[in-house]
């Protein structure tokens, strides 16, 4: 594959790798495995991992250069420079050893205009194989929850395409490869209402609704102070069905030590408004918060319940190098970090036998390893494992979640063989989570000795705990450099990311 790859591309051979803290292991494997097959190849990463943590992917021996933060003007300079047309060391936003030394240059710009980003070659994924039925259309977050690492990249910064630019790029998986439906992965896309009700209104003259339908991921709060009833009406009618909210917890105190700044009423109250015109709700959930207790996580459940939401996932706790969760939890004694962060998956604990021995990234002091992931799988089956939810995966259609099996899988040995492996380890998993904790965490802790590093700890005070916030110098700087490269690109038309220069050939 890597030959074929490289045919008709001179050499020195160049590889761009993105990659998150969820799977930097495999980005470490995959750099390793292109130097072996070619040892004069130069190998570059990028990601919210190395960006946060650039001298580890450095520390490997087989990575050359690290892009950090965002990627694409970066990238293009870099790859010019390594062709001979510059210095790959006057370029801003990358790390790179020289004289056996770390090096990091000063940090590059945000794209001032995302509308310089080319189209997503689509032709390059047109196999069955590929969901192509998802689109981002704006970039970055004003808020400051302590737990998203996404704000590494872009501060509080937020650009976002205009609607005419959105419809253009809609039309192409839809008329030429019949997507039936489009997820908009947008962290916040009810930010800008007026954005929104023009594409509403393009979406619906161009009849685009009746051939697809439409799903978006925001904040709760951005459509009921953005927009309200008139904002989601408008969806409806342009054929948005769906709509997911990071809920995450649902207690206020969870909520505010996370520093989400939105409360939970607002969620049940934006979810309500959905649902009366007919957008259904999905809630994404995150168990093992600092403090966090079993009584909050079952009113949690019973939150998430009342509100009658279509799907509700609890993920378990992901302390992101680079955030304030992480500053706040690394010296805690209740971080595991395996090698190359392999345990740093926030599915971990839905995905796997409740008899795996890999250990949670973070466990608080007010439960045990056991029990915190007993309860995860214990409420992701009781929002999930139900009559409709399985007719709908073994039937082949596509749900909020994604998952979707091949047609006629009944017919493929292999399939066949999967589906059952797959639902033997949920019968398991499901018998072994509502037994009770006194019965099953003995036993547990005998069959897995490791989780009795992590128990409860007894008389923990919660008031002990002590936040922390963004930098806020840093933040600011962010923003500082993105209003300077839109003055610049204003004036001239371009801007640079080359260290010194105030031009450069991007347009």
């Amino acid at each position: 594959m890597l030959y074929r790859s490289v045919e008709e591309i001179e050499e020195p051979y160049i590889f761009g790798i993105t990659c998150l803290t969820a799977h930097v292991g495999r980005a470490y494997q995959i750099s390793k495995l292109i130097k072996e097959v070619f040892k004069e190849s130069i190998v570059v990463v990028g990601g919210l991992h190395p960006t946060a943590l650039p001298e580890e992917a450095l520390g490997t021996g087989t990575i050359d250069y690290v892009v950090l933060g965002e990627g694409e003007e970066v990238m293009y300079q870099l790859h010019r420079s390594l062709r001979g047309a510059g210095n790959p060391q006057d370029i801003s936003g990358i790390s790179f050893i020289k004289n056996g030394k770390f090096c990091h240059n000063p940090n590059a710009s945000l794209l001032p205009d995302l509308s310089d980003i080319p189209k997503f070659p689509y032709h390059l994924f047109a196999h069955p194989k590929y969901d192509m039925g998802f689109l981002i259309t704006s970039r970055g977050c004003p808020y400051r929850c302590s737990y998203c690492s996404q704000r590494l990249m872009t501060g509080n910064t937020y650009r976002f395409k205009t609607a005419e630019e959105i419809i253009e790029e809609l039309e192409l998986p839809i008329r030429k490869y019949h997507q039936k439906a489009i997820v908009f992965y947008d962290d916040n896309f009810c930010l800008n209402a007026k954005r929104v009700h023009r594409l509403c209104d393009l979406i619906v003259e161009r009849k685009l609704h009746e051939d697809a339908c439409f799903s978006v991921q925001t904040r709760a709060d951005n459509v009921l102070i953005h927009g309200g009833g008139k904002l989601v009406r408008h969806m409806s009618e342009a054929g948005f069905t769906h709509v997911g909210f990071g809920l995450e917890t649902g207690v206020q105190r969870l909520a505010d030590l996370i520093r989400k700044d939105e409360t939970v009423d607002c969620h049940l109250e934006t979810t309500k408004l959905c649902q009366k015109y007919g957008i259904d709700v999905s809630f994404f959930m995150i168990f093992g918060l600092p403090t966090e207790t079993s009584d909050d996580r079952n009113e949690t459940f019973q939150i998430v319940k009342k509100a009658k939401v279509v799907g509700s996932k609890y993920n378990n706790l992901i302390p992101y190098p680079g955030t304030p969760l992480f500053r706040e939890l690394e010296k805690s004694g209740r971080v595991v970090i395996t090698k190359n962060w392999a345990n740093f998956n926030s599915v971990l604990a839905m995905t796997t036998s409740i008899f795996d021995e890999t250990p949670l990234p973070y466990v608080p002091d007010t439960c045990s390893e056991f029990g915190l992931k007993r309860e995860i799988i214990k409420y992701n089956l009781r929002s999930f494992v139900n009559w409709e939810s399985i007719a709908a995966v073994l039937g082949h259609t596509k749900g909020s979640g994604w998952f979707m099996l091949p047609e006629k899988w009944y017919r493929q040995p292999r399939e066949v063989y999967e589906v059952l492996k797959i639902g033997l380890k949920i019968a398991v998993n499901t018998l072994v989570a509502f037994l009770p904790l006194r019965l099953t965490e003995p036993v547990m802790l005998a069959l897995n000795p490791k989780l009795k590093l992590r128990r409860v700890v007894k008389d923990y005070d919660p008031a002990s705990y002590v936040e922390m916030d963004w930098d806020k110098a840093e933040t600011k700087e962010i923003t500082l450099r993105l209003k300077r490269a839109r003055d610049t690109k204003k004036e001239t038309g371009s801007f640079s990311v080359l260290i010194g220069d105030t031009v450069s050939s991007s347009k």
